[in-house]
């Protein structure tokens, strides 16, 4: 009995230390990008002494220098998850915060006929163009610099209700406004009988104490340095139980599976394929 205390005392440290850590894990990457956004800023004001008095531009600078090296990490973590859910993607696929072009390598182009990539960023469209060309896929993959909610512009391209064979979000659902309308808009884009919504995002974890911790994170800072993300969104909730004008929708299959999961986990991520009926 003695032998068994002296085993679980440190096994109840070792897994406090663990949780504690997984809790304030996120504070790392702040650092990191606080470190990083703020030396390459400190850089451009000295370039541009005329940004300096702008908190705008303090703050586009820090987004644009600190987010490349995080997408290009987070990348790496889940290169496995993207390829196996984008090896569903064919026809034509409409790519909601395409982003720098993480996803390109991705795609099977014997699969995909077309892919608009929609990005509001100026600068990431500007590397997405340049990945687009160092992969050869020019006549394929196509860039909109847009809002997924501004219809006009994806209209005048022929994406209309019902003219959309896949659509994925990657990484992209936890940083949009108003994201169920945004998911109730994309449903309607998406061919019926046998069209579908891919998707791959962090979502808010189903233990209560874990979820504190993300609210906490949301609150405070986590969207003010990432621009935009958010922690606590019940991403796949919301994409499953999605309606239309108020009415209900259908999804013939509905497949998601947990990534990275454990109550412990502060960045929970799912990977989904739902089959419009």
């Amino acid at each position: 009995m003695a032998s068994t205390r002296r085993l679980t005392k440190p096994l109840s440290r070792l897994l406090s230390t663990a949780l504690i850590f997984n809790y304030i894990f996120p504070c790392f990457i702040l650092v990191y990008m606080a470190v990083l956004g703020l030396l390459l800023s400190l850089l451009h004001m000295a370039r541009n002494p005329k940004h300096i008095v702008c908190l705008r531009q303090w703050r586009t600078s820090f987004l644009e220098a600190a987010q490349p090296s995080l997408f290009a990490l987070s990348d790496m973590l889940l290169s496995g998850a993207k390829r196996e859910l984008l090896n569903y993607a064919h026809g034509v696929v409409l790519e909601v915060g395409a982003g720098r072009g993480h996803t390109l390598k991705y795609y099977d182009p014997a699969k995909v006929s077309k892919v608009w990539a929609v990005e509001p960023n100026e600068r990431s469209i500007r590397a997405l163009n340049r990945e687009i060309l160092q992969l050869g896929l020019g006549g394929t993959y196509q860039t909109l610099r847009c809002g997924i909610e501004d219809a006009e512009t994806l209209h005048n391209v022929g994406i209309i209700d019902g003219s959309v064979d896949t659509v994925v979000c990657i990484l992209s659902l936890c940083t949009i406004p108003k994201p169920r309308d945004i998911i109730s808009d994309l449903y309607s884009l998406i061919k019926p009988t046998g069209g579908q919504l891919l998707f791959l995002e962090h979502v808010a974890s189903e233990h209560p104490l874990t979820r504190i911790v993300q609210n906490w994170y949301t609150s405070l800072i986590w969207p003010y340095v990432t621009g935009g993300c958010e922690l606590n969104r019940d991403t796949a909730k919301w994409c499953i139980e999605v309606t239309r004008n108020g009415g209900e929708t259908r999804w013939t299959s509905v497949e998601v599976h947990t990534i990275a999961g454990g109550w412990w986990n502060v960045f929970p991520h799912i990977s989904g394929r739902l089959t419009k009926a």
